[in-house]
């Protein structure tokens, strides 16, 4: 943003009043009525002394690794104001000892040195211009990166606190009010050469005009007391009503395309035009302040240059004064009109700054809930992730109840439940998002608080169940500032089954995916963010619903590759969808806080060679245990595995298990269960003669009576593939006996009793 300079006034000419050199409007800094009007205050009241003084503090840190930039831009400032103010003593010695004496070597003479004069002007102001712009650069660009880099640290609790049209004001617009602040410091020197030096000559030229012109300084002080504490509740509340601005913006442009078919657009445009209208009467309110302001301080100087004109005058007919000392009391008192008016702004812009400064300090005093340890402890690679006990809450509603879940190291578990189970919640986790509010995230058996963040996700990817993309190319969207090969970026697509899609686009990697990543589908969306979380090569990767937008051809492929991809990694997918679920070696399925009592209805299937543990508290239901149970007729049970069925209370267990002749190996559970009424469920799928493979799982749920095919069960025959299982649902007869197991509360089977 460019520094915004003064709107010239109008300069004296011949038609309005004694000759004289131009004032110096066109290079002294102002800020005009609308800019002035737009001022940003946290609040309609002052400032407190604390919040000023930090401000300030704020300020200084700011301006002290620039000192030299913005002291070389006052130098050259004084240097310029210098020269500026000789004109008019130049302009009155060409008067007197030249045209009034008659003299014209002594006119040329004072001529030259006024041509001088106007060289040293050009070189002081480029000076000034050329630091004071690289000061309020550099201080600019060190401030924003400095708010930044803080908010970009900030876990969503703590930015909960604040919109984000509100800390997007804070990033831009203060900072830039502060910019302007640092670009005016030098006009400071300005302004006090003015005054030192007009006084000065007017006293050497006559008393009387020194008094006309210190006759004028008490009203300028008053004007300057009362005007600035008015002003500034104005402004605040004008700040107050542009933040809430900001954010009906905000909500318009990210909702308003998404709500417009079902009309819920409509109060985001009405919410908008009522705080534009506040913004509106605010503005003005203000401006009729600032307007009062900048016309009633320069009203005295100007008056004062009437008057002087007279008293001098009557000096000049005396003989007291020359008419060249007449012309250059016109052209200071000119400059002495100008250097009231910026004084009054830079009053204002320093007014400005420190309410700016404020509101950055306000943002940078927000604390992070997640912060790194003071000493943290390095990471094992390749451990287990531990959930003890976690929990969260938000705004006094338990979002996620206490979970037990362990995952090993080259485990792909999905977590499975209903819509407000606490899915989501937690996935964010493992990664350090967000905290439990109870228990423990072990990984590796270290407690993730211990640890560094980036540590923690540099090991364990994340990708959301909303991804964001930035503006820019494909291939800066995967690297996002990471110094990666061309070969990673297609490899990691390749697993994500997007590098196709990417090579046909018109530049490839190259191609400008538009804000937001508009230029794609949802579904090239979740697999650009799943190849993004590739390329960190991470221990673990959590999957939020990134496979909810594709279709299930593509799906299979995406789950294929990344189980390739995934040979001793970790994977922890959150999903209702169907292929998921069946390629996991766990799921483990969730229930909404508050439904304990029904904790007992949803269960956990587990499809790993050894059923990992899992623990359920109430609320919830994430269980993953083996079975106990005997075995059936003609079935031979090698050491290790076991044949059961889960029954709930009043159940009728099924004799039929439909495991005649089917060898069970080492390692595998066969489970039937039934609920409450339910009829025989022999529909396990493997006749006699089968060959169960070790790790395999063949699970029978069955239901009452009536209940349809469960979508999880897979054709009749064929061979369980190792560490997998087959959920099938009621219904059919089987021809062999299988003894039921009550399982009357969820349990957590030890470390030592895995298969």
């Amino acid at each position: 943003m460019s520094t915004q300079h003064a709107k010239p006034e109008h300069h004296p000419g011949p038609d309005d009043g004694p000759p004289g050199p131009p004032p110096a409007e066109d290079i002294l800094e102002e800020t005009g009525a609308e800019d002035a009007a737009e001022a940003a205050e946290p609040g309609p009241r002052d400032l407190s002394p604390e919040r000023r003084a930090r401000a300030r503090a704020l300020l200084r840190g700011a301006l002290r690794p620039h000192w030299a930039t913005v002291g070389a831009a006052m130098a050259a400032a004084g240097v310029r104001q210098v020269a500026f103010l000789a004109v008019p003593w130049c302009v009155q010695k060409a008067l007197d000892d030249g045209v009034t004496a008659k003299d014209g070597n002594a006119l040329l003479g004072w001529a030259a040195a006024a041509l001088v004069a106007a060289a040293v002007q050009f070189a002081g102001l480029y000076g000034w211009q050329y630091w004071a712009g690289s000061a309020d650069a550099e201080v600019g660009a060190d401030l924003r990166s400095r708010l930044l880099r803080h908010l970009a640290g900030l876990d969503r609790a703590a930015l909960a606190s604040r919109g984000h049209g509100d800390l997007a004001m804070r990033a831009g617009r203060d900072t830039d009010l502060v910019r302007e602040w640092v670009h005016g410091l030098a006009i400071w020197v300005v302004l006090a050469t003015t005054f030192a030096g007009v006084l000065t000559g007017m006293g050497v030229l006559d008393l009387s005009l020194l008094l006309v012109t210190l006759g004028m300084l008490p009203f300028l002080v008053w004007v300057n007391l009362y005007f600035p504490r008015r002003f500034g509740a104005a402004s605040g509340a004008l700040a107050e009503a542009h933040g809430v601005r900001a954010e009906a913006v905000a909500d318009l442009l990210q909702l308003g395309t998404g709500l417009r078919g079902t009309g819920g657009h409509r109060p985001l445009v009405d919410r908008h035009a009522a705080a534009s209208a506040t913004v509106t009467d605010r503005t003005v309110k203000a401006a009729r302040i600032e307007a009062s302001w900048a016309s009633v301080a320069p009203f005295v100087p100007r008056m004062a240059v009437a008057i002087g004109v007279g008293v001098g005058g009557l000096a000049v007919l005396d003989g007291r004064l020359t008419v060249g000392g007449l012309v250059a009391f016109t052209s200071w008192m000119a400059s002495i009109t100008l250097a009231t008016r910026v004084l009054v702004d830079r009053l204002l812009a320093r007014g400005q700054a420190d309410v700016a400064a404020a509101r950055i300090d306000e943002a940078l005093s927000i604390e992070a809930g997640l912060t790194d340890p003071a000493e943290p402890v390095a990471l094992t690679a390749g451990g287990d992730l531990e959930l003890s006990g976690v929990s969260a809450v938000r705004d006094g509603v338990t979002v996620l109840a206490p979970v037990d879940l362990t995952v090993r190291a080259g485990e792909f578990v999905a977590v499975d439940g209903a819509t407000g189970s606490g899915k989501s919640t937690l996935l964010r986790l493992p990664v350090r998002l967000d905290d439990p509010d109870t228990g423990t995230v072990r990984y590796g058996g270290t407690d993730l608080r211990d640890a560094a963040l980036d540590d923690i996700r540099g090991r364990i990817a994340y990708v959301a169940q909303r991804p964001m993309l930035l503006s820019g190319t494909v291939a800066e969207n995967l690297r996002l500032g990471r110094d990666l090969p061309d070969d990673a970026l297609r490899d990691a697509c390749a697993t994500a089954g997007i590098h196709e899609q990417i090579a046909a686009m018109p530049d490839g990697y190259d191609t400008e995916l538009g804000e937001s990543g508009t230029a794609l589908s949802g579904g090239q969306v979740q697999r650009l963010a799943i190849a993004r979380a590739l390329l960190g090569d991470p221990e673990v990767l959590i999957l939020d619903d990134s496979t909810s937008a594709l279709d299930t051809t593509t799906e299979k492929a995406v789950l294929d590759r990344l189980r390739t991809w995934a040979a001793g990694r970790t994977i922890v997918f959150a999903t209702h969808r169907t292929a998921v679920l069946e390629a996991a070696d766990r799921v483990v399925t969730l229930t909404a806080a508050g439904r304990g009592d029904d904790a007992g209805d949803a269960g956990v299937t587990s499809k790993d060679t050894a059923p990992a543990e899992a623990g359920a508290r109430p609320g919830t239901d994430a269980v993953a245990r083996p079975q106990s149970g005997s075995g059936s007729a003609d079935a031979d049970v090698l050491p290790g595995t076991g044949t059961g069925m889960q029954s709930h209370a009043d159940a009728d267990a099924d004799s039929d298990s439909g495991l005649a002749g089917a060898r069970a190996r080492p390692g595998t559970v066969a489970v039937a269960r039934s609920h409450p009424g339910a009829g025989t469920d022999a529909r396990l799928g493997i006749e006699p003669g089968t060959d169960a493979r070790p790790g395999a799982g063949t699970c029978a749920g069955a239901r009452p009576a009536g209940a349809g095919t469960d979508s999880g069960a897979r054709a009749a025959g064929p061979e369980a593939r190792p560490g997998r299982g087959d959920v099938t649902g009621p219904a059919g007869d089987g021809p062999a006996a299988s003894q039921a197991v009550p399982v009357p509360t969820p349990v957590t089977t030890p470390e030592g009793d895995r298969g």
